[in-house]
């Protein structure tokens, strides 16, 4: 049996994505922990401190979209990247790794006690997995700001248009990828796109940062979201299960 490790920290996006890679291909692997602000002590092998790496064996690749091409490899069974759609998938995946993720990153605007709330929490499910001081979690909204990975996130992200009207853009964008489904890409079986978008319109519910799942309210969202939630564990986001506050099978009834 290979050894898989899948090396960062939870609250990242890019990491869940490539986590549901994982959960979707059936593989088992191991979880390690990285700190945002300290990854140079976990990662210190990689001569590197982006995340999230994937080690299999020992050899490790850091790009989570190359993650699902490289599983395909190893692993073809449960396919991510599908031959026969390659091109389309490619496509639909520069958008969610370009647009989607990016836009998760966004923190100019209002440095009102919401955000900061968020920030808290955020820290909080941190603090879970690699312990972080008290001072470090008091200051963790002001963190998200100033973290060079963040600030490099959001550079190309236009802050002329609203976070508002870049929310409903993202979701009308979003819904046009999934088209008459059932999968994105209107494809009959899930791909790396599904496992890449699932994780991250679930994780602010599930961990309270959001007091409803918004996106369930849409009956084609809601459609979708179920049929990608059979492949997927009930926690498919890395964050430890006593941190859970919501059950998506609520939101999905």
């Amino acid at each position: 049996m290979r050894e898989i490790k899948l090396y960062g920290y939870a609250t990242s996006p890019f990491v869940r994505k490539t986590a549901c890679f994982l959960y979707f291909k059936g593989l088992e692997f191991k979880h390690v922990p990285v700190n945002p602000l300290a990854p140079e002590l976990t990662l210190a092998h990689t001569n590197g401190t982006q995340v999230p790496v994937l080690e299999i064996d020992g050899e490790f690749r850091r790009e989570s979209s190359e993650h699902a091409f490289w599983l395909d490899e190893l692993f073809p069974e449960n396919p991510l990247c599908p031959a026969v759609n390659a091109q389309r998938v490619k496509q639909i995946d520069h958008w969610i790794s370009d647009t989607y993720l990016r836009s998760i990153f966004r923190t100019d605007g209002d440095f009102d006690l919401q955000f900061r709330f968020r920030g808290w929490r955020l820290a909080a499910l941190v603090n879970a997995h690699t312990p972080l001081s008290s001072q470090d979690q008091h200051h963790w909204p002001n963190l998200l700001r100033t973290m060079p990975f963040i600030v490099e996130m959001t550079k190309p992200i236009d802050t002329t248009e609203s976070r508002d009207d870049m929310r409903l853009r993202i979701f009308s964008e979003f819904l046009a990828h999934l088209g008459d489904g059932p999968y994105l890409g209107g494809f009959e079986q899930p791909t790396m796109l599904d496992m890449a978008i699932f994780p991250q319109m679930i994780f602010g519910y599930l961990f309270g940062l959001e007091e409803t799942l918004s996106a369930a309210q849409h009956p084609a969202v809601r459609s979708w979201m179920q049929k990608v939630a059979t492949h997927l564990p009930d926690n498919p986001t890395l964050i430890a299960s006593h941190m859970q506050i919501n059950r998506l099978e609520d939101a999905l009834r």
